[in-house]
Formats: C-alpha cells, structure tokens, sequence
C-alpha cells in the first residue's frame, strides 16, 4: 500500500480546520474510482503562521511552503477568491508563487514541485453552504433549509456575496432555540462538517470541480490514478 502525503498552505483559521478534511476525503473519492493501486491518503500537513510572519509577499510564502513540504507528494495552495470568479485569484495569488517554485527546482533546490490551486468562490465558507442537511446535522436543528437561509442548490453557494456572513446567520437561527449554556459558536462546526458534508453535492460546485479537476491531474502525474 501507497501512503499519500500532501501538505496545505491555507489562508486563515477556518480554511485550516475545513479544508485539509476535505482534501483527504477529495483525493479518497478520486483514487476510488480512477485509482490504479491501493492508496492510503493521510490527512494533509498544513503549513502557515510561521510562514506568514516570516516572509512578507505571498510568492515568497509559496515557495517557503514547497520548500517545507519537499519529499511530499503534493501541496495544496488555498486562495479564496474574494471575488465571483477564481481567475483574478489564480493569476495574483497563485501564479507567481508557482513561478518560484519552478525557478526553484531549475535551480536545483529541493522543492515540492506539484502544486495544486484550491480557489473557493467567493471563500471557503461557501462550500460549508454546499450541503445543508450535513449542516443541519452538526448543528442539530430541525429548523428547514428555508428557515435557516440556505441556498436549495449547492451550485448556487457561488451567487452568495457573503457565505461568511450567511453560515453565521445560518448557525445562529438554529440555535436561537436553544439555552445560551447550550450554544456553540461557527467555528466549532468546521471539522465536522467537513468529515460530513457530501462530497456529490460540493461537486456540483464550480470552484470545487476545478480543484478536483487539477488535483486529480496531480494523481495522475504520480501515476496513482489514470
């Protein structure tokens, strides 16, 4: 059995905490279907608060990523949009740490070269909009989708200006019920809904088939799928 040890550079707090999850659980769907051996995926190493501090451009803090994921498999590169599409994001905010990193290994110096663009649009939120009954399940409220301010469609996420604003506003109208002693706070859910969210439904999400897309490029150039 293969291990498959990638690493993420993610932008904040809530991207760390979602995002590795739901890498591990992407890469586990695309090697079931198109992989060519038995492959265990580990959750993904993040790399971030001292890189951030370190290194004041965003091509320098790339590079120090692939630097310290050198020897892994791949490193995802998280960028939200902050935008309706991912295409300012991907040239701004991924493409010139790339080019480092392509300088880098000319150079000889030792680098994970397999990078992988993940570009949420407009930010990570909005995929955690993606499922609503998963979310309904982790929050634990019977209150409808309607109720709480949730996009019937996962493929509408993307239409959301503010999906921060609307998962907050989403989590407090499904605790309103509850005690003040009983309530939790947004940040709480991400793990577990990024263990529960369905996978089918984020894949109706543009921004999420394009990372599939480019991660599963990735598998196929390690030859562990085809």
């Amino acid at each position: 059995m293969t291990d498959l040890v990638m690493a993420i550079y993610a932008e904040g707090r809530a991207d760390e905490t979602f995002l590795p999850i739901i890498v591990q659980r992407g890469a586990e769907q695309i090697l079931a279907q198109r992989g060519r051996t038995v492959v265990d995926v580990l959750e993904p190493i993040v790399l971030n608060h001292s890189i951030d501090r370190a290194f004041s451009t965003r091509a320098e803090r790339i590079l120090e990523a692939a630097r310290r994921a050198a020897g892994y498999h791949a490193l995802v590169v998280h960028a939200d949009a902050d935008h309706p599409t991912r295409e300012r994001a991907l040239q701004e905010r991924f493409m010139p740490g790339l080019e480092r990193v392509c300088q880098a290994q000319q150079a000889l110096e030792r680098v994970c070269d397999k990078l992988v663009p993940m570009i949420p649009v407009q930010m990570t939120e909005a995929w955690m909009l993606a499922d609503p009954e998963a979310l309904r399940a982790v929050v634990g409220t019977r209150a409808s989708v309607g109720d709480l301010g949730l996009p019937a469609h996962a493929r509408e996420v993307e239409s959301d200006p503010d999906p921060q604003r609307t998962l907050a506003e989403a989590v407090r109208n499904a605790l309103a019920p509850r005690p003040r002693r009983r309530r939790i706070v947004t940040g709480d859910i991400f793990e577990p809904l990024a263990r529960q969210i369905n996978l089918e439904r984020l894949g109706t999400v543009p921004a999420y088939q394009q990372f599939a897309s480019d991660l599963t490029d990735t598998l196929i150039a390690l030859h562990l799928a085809e």
